[in-house]
């Protein structure tokens, strides 16, 4: 109990929330007290790989517990493990070769087989439409802020709020977020090889002439106010999504697909969670593991 302890703290201090240090404590825990009952042992530092197997096989069937519920578990353990190795309590992480296993709905969103992100191929897609805007205007912001989302992966809420201090360009761009999530303040970055259209948008912006404009402190404005927000970000992508026959199409999407994008590339999932700012890296595992068409993909190819 004394390296839970540890690790519980160090949740504590690394900012995350209470619920999500109760959710951690009764993960592990319980896979403990599993251990002890089964093992009659009780040092953490004994435990191998195929105790977590077998405890993984205990919640799926002696509880019957669903897939979605073992891979928080499975989430959980890996970053208590991690802790445990980073500090130099364990000499060999357990959990190093436990996959988080896919769950057929894990990728769906609304409506049946809509998937949360848009692959490589739609984004592009979507894009290509966006860039064929003749009103320069419209064009310049509007890829601008799909870049911000897509690789920088704000939120639209947060983009909505960024204001002109909030950029500051020096080869890659940071971007101060002062208001996230549960009001939390970050700072994000744009790289280099994606933020030409910001670029492009921060110039035609200070070009701006007309008060409304002018005087705003926004980064992003519409033709008729100071500030761009939400709905009026959803209702641009509306529009384009209608031009490419393309559904559903949400700010999140881009979001997700900026995850996704860092998966496939073989991201670490606590990099990936770091960047995407997620309170749990249970959150972030739904990225890591692969989809049922992916996983087609890949029999394919044998």
């Amino acid at each position: 109990m004394e390296h839970l302890n540890q690790f519980l703290n160090w949740l504590y201090e690394e900012g995350k929330d209470e619920k999500t240090i109760k959710a951690y404590r009764t993960t592990v825990n319980q896979f403990i007290e599993w251990y002890k009952g089964t093992s009659g042992n009780s040092d953490i530092k004994e435990i191998k790989p195929i105790d977590v197997k077998e405890y993984l096989g205990y919640l799926k069937h002696t509880l019957n517990r669903k897939q979605a519920t073992i891979n928080k578990s499975i989430a959980s353990l890996k970053t208590f493990f991690s802790y445990l190795a980073e500090q130099g309590l364990v000499s060999d992480n357990p959990m190093t070769r436990i996959k988080i296993q896919k769950v057929q709905t894990t990728d769906r969103v609304g409506e049946k087989d809509i998937s949360k992100w848009l692959t490589k191929e739609e984004q592009e897609r979507f894009i290509s439409y966006v860039d064929l805007e003749k009103n320069e205007f419209k064009r310049l912001r509007n890829l601008a802020i799909i870049d911000i989302m897509l690789y920088a992966g704000l939120r639209v809420a947060e983009v909505g709020e960024l204001k002109l201090d909030d950029v500051k360009i020096n080869g890659d761009t940071a971007l101060t977020i002062r208001e996230g999530k549960h009001g939390k303040y970050a700072t994000v970055v744009l790289i280099n090889k994606y933020s030409k259209n910001l670029r492009y948008w921060l110039k035609y912006r200070q070009s701006l002439t007309d008060k409304k404009h002018a005087e705003s402190p926004y980064l992003f404005v519409s033709e008729r106010s100071g500030q761009l927000g939400a709905r009026g970000i959803q209702v641009m992508l509306d529009k384009y999504a209608k031009l490419a026959n393309m559904d559903n199409i949400t700010p999140h999407r881009f979001r997700h697909s900026f995850c996704k994008n860092l998966a496939n590339v073989g991201t670490p999932i606590e990099v990936i969670r770091r960047l995407a700012r997620h309170e749990s890296i249970q959150t972030t595992a739904i990225y890591i593991d692969p989809s049922q068409e992916e996983q087609l993909k890949a029999l394919n190819k044998m």
